[in-house]
């Protein structure tokens, strides 16, 4: 029982050490989103994760553990997370940081409401009551308004449903397969993804759209200013990193109960949105933060006697 609890609770403190990487790195991208399209931005800085990946996974790789005998789970969970990650760019390019974080905070419902059918997990009430707190911390933070309900707002929203979807089939990727190997295969599944996003366009040659959110996606590529490019770099460092601290979360507790702990993500992107947009959080914010970490810890403490399926 003991190990159990230890190994969820290093999962929890990976995910949450990799949600304030992921959050820096859409910071990143929402900064350049104004010059760059997002398939320019995407295809840059996954490729620099795939050399990385492939020294972090290197011993792995040696000794053939590629996951090249199950690899339909592996792509398809990449090839979910991939889509998710551009609805969010762009609905992060028109809606603030904060009110994407907010409508994606939505994910937990969905992977309590999929993993029953999909995994077999009972989702015990508990987990349900601070799924519920934890969203209600992030609804004090954000209380939605006209801006959360524009239209982008709805591929924020897709962003959850896909991303749960995807974090749920880590469960189903074989045990044994190495973190950094799963790592880089969604390494690789987005690199292909943004490229392929990236010639669709360039064939198209559309222009730039009639809002931020589809200029993201249409405008054509320039070749970046030198800060642009290491700012691009810098992402796909961090991601780098990010990918299998999140991987492991996902393949060393429930989905169930390492979902909510993505909320402390709007703790970092209220940060990034003071010190890089200017949004300086009021009273409520900081509430709203305050019940978003009461609630993760309140899982923690009282979920020592759900053993692990």
């Amino acid at each position: 029982m003991a190990l159990h609890f230890d190994r969820r609770i290093r999962a929890a403190l990976f995910l949450c050490l990799a949600m304030v990487l992921a959050v820096s790195c859409d910071t990143i991208s929402k900064f350049l989103s104004a010059r760059y399209p997002i398939h320019e931005i995407g295809l840059v800085r996954y490729s620099v994760t795939i050399p990385i990946g492939i020294v972090i996974a290197w011993s792995a790789l040696r000794s053939k553990r590629t996951g090249l005998l199950n690899w339909q789970p592996l792509f398809l969970r990449g090839f979910l997370i991939a889509t998710g990650n551009l609805l969010f760019m762009l609905a992060a390019a028109t809606i603030s940081l904060a009110d994407g974080v907010a409508i994606y905070f939505t994910m937990p419902f969905f992977v309590a409401g999929i993993v029953p059918f999909m995994l077999g997990e009972k989702v015990p009430l508990l987990r349900w009551i601070v799924i519920a707190i934890g969203f209600g911390g992030v609804l004090v933070m954000t209380r939605p308004g006209s801006s959360v309900f524009q239209p982008e707002a709805l591929l924020a929203l897709a962003c959850a449903f896909l991303y749960g979807l995807g974090q749920v089939f880590t469960r189903r990727i074989d045990q044994t397969l190495p973190t950094s190997v799963t790592s880089l295969w969604q390494s690789g599944v987005f690199t292909v993804f943004y490229a392929g996003i990236a010639l669709i366009f360039y064939a198209l040659d559309l222009g730039e759209g009639g809002n931020k959110s589809l200029a993201f996606l249409t405008r054509g590529w320039t070749f970046p200013a030198s800060l642009d490019l290491l700012m691009m770099i810098t992402a796909g460092i961090l991601s780098s990193l990010q990918l299998p601290l999140v991987v492991y979360a996902y393949k060393h507790a429930e989905a169930s109960f390492i979902a909510p702990f993505e909320y402390t993500a709007m703790i970092w992107a209220v940060l990034w949105g003071v010190i890089v947009f200017g949004d300086v959080p009021d009273q409520m914010t900081l509430i709203g933060a305050a019940i978003v970490i009461i609630a993760g810890l309140f899982m923690v403490r009282f979920d020592r006697s759900t053993p692990l399926p």
